[in-house]
């Protein structure tokens, strides 16, 4: 028979946030424009399954903000092409790995390679970033 003791949970993180948190509770939501919103996770509809409809100003505030949301560490990763196809060592390479795919010429490695832009259009300069 085995006996497992739980331990009592650690609520220390949750003390560390107390003092960051903000009490909502009185408050009511409201769109960018100040009107009042009672419910902002349902959208107007035609029908039960039926399209959003275009009165639904919330529901267009909201997906434009999502839309038009800039991730700074992304935008730089935005272009890119990538290619599907195989990987085939031509001869093994045991003085520079172990790995067994690098050893054996007959093995075929499927792989997927992104090329990313970074460095910028056709016809950019390649001195704007420093690689």
């Amino acid at each position: 028979m085995k006996i497992f003791i739980l331990n009592k949970p650690d609520h220390s993180k949750d003390e560390q946030l107390e003092s960051f948190t903000v009490d909502h509770s009185g408050k009511r939501m409201t769109t960018n424009q100040g009107i009042r919103v009672s419910n902002d996770d349902d959208s107007l509809k035609a029908g039960t399954r039926g399209p959003t409809i275009m009165e639904d100003f919330h529901f267009r505030e909201k997906m434009t903000h999502f839309d038009h949301e800039r991730i700074p560490e992304r935008v730089v990763h935005a272009r890119g092409s990538g290619a599907h196809g195989f990987f085939q060592v031509y001869e093994p390479v045991p003085e520079l790995t172990q790995a067994k795919f690098l050893q054996d010429p007959s093995i075929q490695t499927p792989v997927f390679v992104r090329f990313s832009t970074v460095l910028g259009s056709k016809g950019s300069a390649d001195t704007v970033r420093d690689t």
